[in-house]
């Protein structure tokens, strides 16, 4: 498991996360980007994925491909070329994630 800055900790995964997905289950825009909405008030998601992030932050004004305004939304970019957003307040635990560069 990789958490990430702003993201929940390996210890609270049991506590937190109470559902989880699939990354590649995820359908990507033509850009290849997804964007999570928690309008179910969970604080956790757990995320299985294979892929490595190689960014992560915080969306500056942006509109997606679909027309979705995630302009402060929190982003993580995957080696896989998925740019994933999410709402602040949603912590991200990735699960099965590969090491190394």
């Amino acid at each position: 498991m990789m958490p990430l800055a702003g993201h929940a900790p390996a210890d609270d995964e049991d506590d937190r996360a109470s559902a989880a997905l699939a990354l590649e289950d995820l359908v990507r825009d033509e850009n290849g980007e997804v964007v999570l909405f928690n309008d179910s008030g969970q604080r956790a998601l757990a995320v299985a994925t294979g892929a490595r992030v190689l960014e992560e932050g915080e969306v500056g004004r942006h509109v997606t491909a679909t027309g979705e305004d995630v302009s402060g939304f929190r982003f993580l970019a995957f080696d896989d070329g998925l740019k994933l957003y999410y709402q602040p307040g949603l912590d991200l635990i990735l699960v099965g994630q590969r090491r190394g560069s």
